[in-house]
């Protein structure tokens, strides 16, 4: 499978941008037939490119290459839960905490907010408190329980959850971003290349913020429009509006894989961000694209390329967890000439071998505690007669002790 070979944005259907610099005869005519189409939603919101005069009406097209692309990713989803069935509970446990860190790493990367995976783990794992990434690693730990129990249906619901979420960390890495109107900012921000060029600018003041968000917050929850296509308008929008001074993007993505997570496998939501990550370039571009003049307020190329990466979602997922598979058939055939004791030992051993191949981040005594179906004292008792420098524990900072297999003695 060459997923990450080559980008997962291979969209047949051509923006007007391109239209317009490649065959400029056709230009004004494709816009009329695809802007008055019967298949065209219509949006009450308009799109303006940085530094341009024009304005023009934000409108999708339901195309055929869309209709596939829906039928592709439920099938998909099928397949997944099909596979997942014969995965053990404690490997696809281990397997959602480390999706978890790759998640937040790659989000935050995204954002170019430094990480590492270990200072991530030790958050998800609980091994520490109070740390970095905390508030953010809650948020999408709540997907694994608290699906539709978030709400995102008002402008004041998105100001609470961005307090939650990211507006602490916001502030203490910049001051001068604490968010200074009713709901959200009140001054005006840019969007900048890499050399400093503006390449948006947010929508301001803030009452227009609010109005178009509001727009924005229900074409998200249009009953009459796929999932697909809601969410993936609803990025764009978020985005083009761009309420907050800092971490726009990160909130943006976690409200899109809150509602996929909604409608498919809790792993698709906690995988998105990897994704984006790695088609970094191609999702910067269908911004652009799409916010250019000649686009014409097309959001039709951004609903392709957010769905294909959606798409590459499950594909990443079957690719991540059998070569997680692999690893752990790997050790545990190198450990099984190493490993002593009765049925239970083994179990743990097992349980141990399991959190360190998926997660890393180990296994809290709760953890080994519902594999095994023993007492506390039982498993303890286990834990202790293993021979030193089997098991490393970690914890601190009012953290939960972890426990790891040592993997170096295979």
């Amino acid at each position: 499978m060459a997923l990450f070979d080559k980008e997962v944005i291979t969209t047949k259907y051509e923006s007007l941008s391109k239209i317009y610099y490649k065959r400029l005869t056709e230009y004004s005519k494709t816009y009329n037939e695809r802007f008055n189409s019967p298949l065209t939603r219509h949006f009450n919101f308009q799109i303006q490119e940085y530094n341009h005069r024009n304005k023009y009406s934000a409108f999708f097209c339901y195309t055929e290459e869309f209709a596939v692309l829906m039928e592709e990713i439920y099938k998909k989803h099928e397949d997944l839960l099909q596979a997942l069935q014969a995965v053990p509970p404690l490997v696809l446990e281990q397997f959602i905490l480390s999706s978890i860190v790759d998640e937040v790493r790659a989000t935050s990367d995204i954002e170019g907010i430094h990480s590492t995976r270990k200072e991530i783990k030790e958050v998800v794992s609980g091994s520490i408190q109070s740390a970095r990434f905390s508030s953010i690693v809650a948020k999408y730990k709540s997907i694994l329980t608290d699906s539709g129990q978030i709400s995102f249906k008002t402008c004041e619901d998105i100001r609470a959850f961005y307090d939650e979420f990211a507006h602490k960390e916001v502030t203490a890495n910049d001051p001068t971003h604490k968010l200074d109107g009713d709901l959200f900012r009140r001054d005006s921000v840019s969007i900048t290349s890499a050399s400093g060029k503006i390449l948006h600018r947010g929508v301001q003041p803030e009452e227009r913020i609010i109005e178009l968000l509001n727009v924005t917050l229900g074409i998200l929850h249009d009953p009459d429009m796929p999932l697909l296509a809601r969410v993936a308008i609803f990025h764009y929008l978020f985005e083009y509006i761009h309420p907050f001074y800092d971490g726009n993007g990160r909130t943006a993505r976690f409200i899109v894989s809150y509602f996929l997570a909604s409608r498919f496998h809790r792993l698709v939501a906690l995988r998105l961000s990897v994704l984006i990550k790695k088609n970094k370039k191609k999702y910067y571009d269908l911004f652009r694209e799409t916010d250019s003049e000649w686009n014409c307020g097309d959001l039709t190329p951004f609903v392709l390329g957010f769905t294909e990466i959606i798409s590459a979602t499950f594909d990443d997922i079957s690719l991540s967890l059998n070569n997680k598979i692999m690893q752990l058939t790997k050790y545990r055939q190198r450990l099984s000439t190493l490993i002593e004791g009765d049925a239970l030992t083994r179990e743990i051993y097992e349980a141990l071998l399991q959190s360190s191949v998926f997660f890393g981040g180990g296994i809290s005594m709760e953890g080994l505690i519902r594999a095994t179906g023993k007492s506390r004292n039982t498993v303890k008792s286990r834990l202790d007669n293993m021979p030193a420098g089997h098991v490393l524990e970690s914890g601190r900072g009012g953290g939960k002790k972890i426990y790891r297999l040592n993997l170096s003695i295979a």
